[in-house]
């Protein structure tokens, strides 16, 4: 019984010693949190063992709670803003944050450092850059944030969103790459998804989102249009963002009579079913929520955020737009909004070409292209110093 143990603590031993390991940073929002998920998620089916960093937000354990085969430590940090007060905020979370990744990198002895954007991915990367683990970045939108454009002086890899450039020193780290999404967001058959949500599946339904944070000029948009819309026998699933103002069913009266049911959610980790249920979706344009519409074939009106950094929400709009995925409606001209739905949901035609342009957008998996760069790395770095021994798939 004894040898027996030993034979298990060796073997385990072994299995440790040559398995990979990543450290991802992807918290702060559903957008940098969801393609970090399904990196791990790609890397598990390839032996590799995986740790996320995330926030303290409820957003983030939300969603993490789904996902009980990774490792999660939350660490402290805030986006860097020039008033006083909050910049030593960000100063003292930064330091935190870079220490504990450090303490967290020796104990662990990731192969790679992964960082997805946001707050959260600084003291990662530094502390990864610190300790000499390779360390990567990965950009979802069109317009490369400031985290992005300050860690490409230093980091191993930089992935951009196809056609993107940016000039830095040794540009050959540079590759292009889309977004990562969950393995659970796939199509369902739209008339299944309604059934699944409650609602009639002979009737349109429109879905409005703003993201995991909400939008709370499309909520209002919803309220103030509510009843054009039962009129014209359209059902509305509203996602309100945490902490709405409003939650629950409504039930609203049509011009052919009966009863035309509308769903408030303050939160959702059910994208797939909502996409895949919907007639048409509005949205904001983040990197991520513009991934799951491809990926679940939704026709889609974005509404760029007008006050994302750098404006990236416009371009992430109108290079989807370009490729035919969508329509775009400025903020500022939200006035015609509920026209460009009335006039999208109805054409039943106008709304089978833009699934099949979604189809025919989403052909590569970067997960998978992702981890095979990745691996690629640390191949490299081991056949320079002798390390590790890749595990076979």
């Amino acid at each position: 019984m004894a040898n027996a143990g030993v034979e298990r603590f060796e073997a385990k031993t072994e299995r440790d010693l040559t398995m990979r390991r990543a450290l991802i940073a992807c918290g702060g929002t559903g957008g940098h949190l969801s393609p970090g998920i399904a990196l791990a998620e790609e890397l598990l089916s390839r032996g590799w063992k995986c740790e996320l960093l995330i926030s303290n937000k409820q957003v983030d354990s939300r969603l993490v709670n789904k996902y009980g085969a990774f490792e999660y430590a939350s660490i402290p940090g805030s986006a860097l803003s020039f008033s006083p007060v909050r910049f030593l905020k960000f100063i003292g979370n930064l330091v935190s944050g870079i220490r504990l990744c450090a303490r967290k990198i020796r104990e662990t002895k990731p192969d790679v450092v992964v960082g997805f954007g946001g707050f959260l991915s600084a003291p990662a990367l530094l502390a990864g850059k610190f300790s000499k683990t390779p360390v990567v970045i990965h950009e979802a939108n069109r317009i490369p944030g400031r985290l992005t454009r300050l860690a490409s002086k230093f980091v191993d890899r930089l992935y951009l969103p196809h056609g993107v450039t940016m000039k830095i020193y040794r540009s050959d780290r540079i590759r292009s790459m889309g977004m990562p999404v969950r393995s659970e967001i796939k199509k369902i058959l739209r008339s299944q998804a309604k059934q699944e949500l409650g609602f009639d599946p002979d009737r349109k339904l429109l879905l409005v989102f703003g993201g995991s944070q909400g939008a709370r000029s499309l909520n209002k948009w919803v309220e103030d249009t509510l009843d054009s819309l039962a009129e014209a026998e359209i059902q509305v699933l509203c996602l309100t963002g945490l902490g709405g103002e409003r939650e629950g069913e409504t039930l609203s009266p049509s011009k052919k009579g009966g009863s035309v049911k509308s769903l408030f959610l303050g939160f959702s980790d059910q994208m797939a079913l909502m996409l895949s249920a919907a007639d048409l979706a509005v949205s904001r344009s983040g990197a991520g929520s513009i991934a799951e519409i491809e990926r679940c074939r939704t026709p889609s009106i974005l509404v760029p955020y007008p006050y994302a950094a750098d404006n990236h929400q416009h371009f992430n709009a109108q290079r989807f737009e370009s490729e035919g995925g969508c329509i775009t409606v400025e903020h500022y001209s939200m006035s015609e909004l509920l026209d460009r739905v009335m006039e999208i949901i109805n054409d039943d035609s106008r709304l089978r070409q833009f699934e099949a342009n979604l189809e025919a957008m989403d052909r590569a998996v970067a997960q998978v292209e992702m981890a095979e760069d990745l691996e690629e790395i640390i191949a490299s770095r081991d056949a320079t110093r002798g390390g590790k021994v890749a595990v076979s798939r």
